[in-house]
């Protein structure tokens, strides 16, 4: 079984296009949820929702806008970058580890996703 921070490291390594996101891992593991995860948006006052996985080393990732639009893999990728502007870094830290302890127990890596505040300035903090 691989180990926490080997799937935490494979999730950073992704979100910072050290990596490749898989089209596999997203069609074989992530595409059959796309529903209910938007489903469970519905339910949340969060403005998106991320998912990802990491299988065998593969990583993908979607994420669901407030509205129901669906961003796979590089597409949801450059959302997070434009959702989370200079706090991508910080985000993408905190949240791989939370993701590797969820796909480490055989689940999806979900958490729900707001807006970074603009600043004065319009810059994102």
């Amino acid at each position: 079984m691989v180990s926490r921070q080997k799937i935490a490291t494979q999730l950073e390594d992704a979100l910072h296009g050290r990596k490749p996101l898989s089209i596999d891992a997203y069609v074989e593991i992530v595409a059959s949820h796309e529903t209910r995860l938007k489903d469970s948006l519905n339910d949340d006052s969060d403005d998106a929702l991320l998912c990802m996985v990491a299988d065998e080393g593969d990583v993908a990732l979607l994420v669901v806008d407030w509205d129901g639009s669906t961003y796979r893999n590089d597409d949801g990728l450059q959302k997070l970058k434009q959702m989370w502007g200079s706090s991508f870094d910080q985000n993408v830290k905190t949240l791989a580890p939370i993701f590797a302890e969820h796909i480490n127990r055989n689940n999806l890596g979900v958490a729900g996703i707001k807006w970074m505040q603009k600043n004065a300035s319009g810059e994102q903090k």
